[in-house]
């Protein structure tokens, strides 16, 4: 067979999962070139929908919705020129014509050709896994899986006849993830549960099962501090973004993560060297779960010994005292971070409360003494965020087993 024969008879690889590329051979055009917006459009938008023909007229709808151009089936055609001249850097026998069947003011993508087309096999492994049992379910769950490499084609994903087949698929995605997950974990094989999870909260990543699954895994193959680790980071997205906190489920495996303990016996000098591994000096910032029991913890100290200590709370609010919008509010909830860490004392607690608020934690600590504290911090949120109209409000409270009425300085 000639080099000819040979090439005619190598399928097209079209992906549109995570990307927009079409491979002949050892050639290939893709998306990130710098070409013209509307040509890719074209091109995804026939091989989205590759089983019919595209009107000329719902071609010009597509390109130019709003706009009116003059003659602008002429500039169609002009277009759909330079769109098989993208193809003819394929090389594909008869070049661009070829592939792009363009006839009676119509347009298509050439169904003759023998085309491999990624959302297409991946359906296909998703059906084959609902008519099997067991193990040869989990495979063609986990290669169903292994074909997502992202959105489909995610630089069309805003266009509004992308966005239900974006949707669509997405959703079989996370469906087929979570099925293959529940079924590693039932296996113990949370080596698997970990990779599945890590590639899919990048697909997802405000989807809070798989961060649990995650972190769960984690934990399970003895990687406790990567599962706290990736719990703050999680805790931190949520309140940042939605200002939201996790769900009970979530919390409840982070404390029982932090409360796990050693089941075999250890001489204490061991014990006193892995709790002092991640030590740091100054203010000790935490999770609300760790902060709540500490407080709990002081409470019961306070019980017992009377000593002054006191809580504050320090929200970040608008000219008119509201929330600030979310732009600003991710900006300055930073510094207001660094400003509260910098001007606490060693041995001070803080946490984040709320998407636009932290709680400070002050033992042993006179109430003239935490207005000092909290005036400093508010001073130094002042000097570092100059000008703008974002400022900080603080309110103190005593802790008393009693509840004593708050005071504001």
């Amino acid at each position: 067979m000639n080099d000819t024969g040979k090439r005619q008879a190598e399928p097209v690889k079209i992906n549109m999962l995570g990307e927009f590329s079409i491979n002949y051979g050892d050639k290939a055009i893709n998306d990130s070139t710098s070409r013209s917006k509307k040509l890719w459009m074209i091109l995804e938008y026939l091989m989205a929908f590759r089983d019919r023909e595209i009107s000329q007229n719902e071609l010009i709808e597509l390109l130019w919705p709003d706009d009116e151009i003059e003659n602008p089936a002429n500039t169609l055609k002009t277009l759909i020129y330079r769109v098989r001249s993208m193809l003819d850097e394929l090389d594909y026998p008869g070049g661009g014509k070829t592939m792009l069947i363009y006839r009676r003011g119509s347009c298509s993508w050439n169904q003759d050709i023998e085309s491999v087309i990624d959302v297409d096999i991946f359906e296909e492994k998703l059906k084959q896994a609902h008519v099997t049992e067991g193990p040869a379910r989990l495979d063609d769950l986990l290669e169903a899986i292994s074909l997502y490499k992202g959105d489909f084609l995610p630089k069309a994903a805003l266009e509004p006849w992308a966005v239900p087949l974006s949707t669509y698929y997405h959703t079989k995605y996370l469906t087929a993830v979570k099925e293959a997950v529940l079924m590693l974990v039932g296996d113990s094989r949370y080596d698997d549960v970990i990779s599945v999870c890590q590639k899919a909260t990048v697909v997802d990543p405000y989807d809070e099962e798989l961060h649990y699954w995650l972190i769960l895994s984690l934990y399970n193959t003895g990687e406790k501090q990567q599962a706290l680790k990736h719990y703050e980071y999680v805790t931190d997205m949520f309140f940042s973004r939605f200002g939201v906190t996790p769900t009970d489920r979530l919390t409840n495996l982070y404390k029982e993560i932090i409360a796990e303990t050693n089941d075999s016996q250890m001489d204490l000098s061991v014990i006193k060297e892995e709790l002092e591994e991640d030590y740091k000096p100054g203010a000790f910032f935490c999770e609300y779960a760790i902060f709540k029991e500490i407080y709990h913890l002081n409470m019961r100290t306070l019980a017992r010994t009377g000593a002054a200590s006191h809580l504050c709370l320090l929200s970040l609010v608008g000219p008119r005292g509201g929330r600030p919008q979310q732009k600003v509010l991710s900006k300055t909830v930073l510094k207001l971070k660094e400003c509260i860490g910098s001007s606490l004392r060693r041995g001070d607690i803080f946490t984040r409360y709320s998407v636009s608020q932290f709680l400070v934690m002050l033992p042993a600590a006179s109430y003239e003494n935490s207005v000092m504290v909290t005036e400093r911090i508010l001073r130094s949120f002042r000097r570092q965020n100059g000008k703008s109209l974002v400022d900080v409000k603080a309110s103190i409270q005593p802790m008393s087993p009693d509840g004593i009425a708050p005071v504001t300085p």
